[in-house]
């Protein structure tokens, strides 16, 4: 499976649902991030094989060689992206979906609005291009923060949208930056925080031991909500 990661706005999440939702999910497959500013080529603690947008041709060659792949396309190359793939006539096909995740401020909601049209009029098919509702708190209601995009949908029908793919906001990916560590890997750590603190006689130590015993309790939930974000995104898909 080769999923696009997509949204004209920045700040939608775009490398924390590449990295952490679908990488893990997808084989660890690789991630390609198409972004032109200086950025952090191992965001979030995955490791990136980076690309200006310009080599539209180059990644191209490359995915026809993967059975997966996940293509992270940064806002300051959305629009070059798309045209790219319109001077490459049906290189739009060799990727299975395209993810739009989306925030509910206004400014963002109109920018998913103005990317899912710009990508239906490449021709993508409706069920290829699917939206991802992005840091809703647990008691917040996804078809009131959401509703433009709601409309959308009933009206144009461009697009696949599902209400239970929903990303909860945590605290987590936040967290995740300042240990340099990914989701996985903190899942996957089989340290007992709380028998070493009990262990421990340095404060620093100590202070170490609280972040990590509460970092892992929120990735347990955070967890939990992405797989069932995942299921939501690729129903027939596991």
């Amino acid at each position: 499976m080769k999923v696009a990661v997509i949204n004209f706005s920045g700040n939608v999440g775009k490398t924390t649902v590449a990295a952490h939702l679908l990488k893990p999910r997808m084989g660890d497959a690789p991630i390609f991030s198409i972004e032109s500013l200086n950025m952090d080529a191992s965001a979030d603690g995955i490791d990136v094989e980076k690309m200006r947008g310009r080599k539209f041709g180059e990644l191209q060659e490359q995915l026809m060689l993967l059975d997966a792949a996940i293509i992270d396309v940064g806002a300051s190359n959305v629009e070059e992206f798309l045209k790219l793939m319109q001077q490459y006539a049906g290189s739009h096909e060799e990727f299975d979906f395209f993810i739009v995740p989306v925030v509910k401020e206004k400014k963002q909601l109109a920018d998913t609005v103005n990317t899912i049209r710009a990508l239906a009029r490449i021709g993508i098919a409706r069920t290829k291009i699917r939206t991802l509702f992005n840091k809703l708190d647990i008691d917040e209601s996804v078809t009131e923060e959401f509703a433009p995009l709601f409309g959308l949908a009933a009206s144009e029908k461009s697009f696949t949208l599902n209400p239970s793919a929903i990303i909860h906001a945590n605290d987590v990916f936040e967290k995740l930056k300042d240990v340099g560590k990914s989701l996985g890997d903190i899942t996957a750590d089989p340290t007992d925080y709380r028998a070493r603190l009990r262990a421990s006689t340095s404060d620093d130590e100590k202070e170490y031991c609280v972040r990590m015993v509460a970092l892992k309790r929120l990735a347990v939930t955070a967890n939990k909500n992405l797989d069932d974000a995942f299921r939501a995104v690729f129903p027939k898909v596991h």
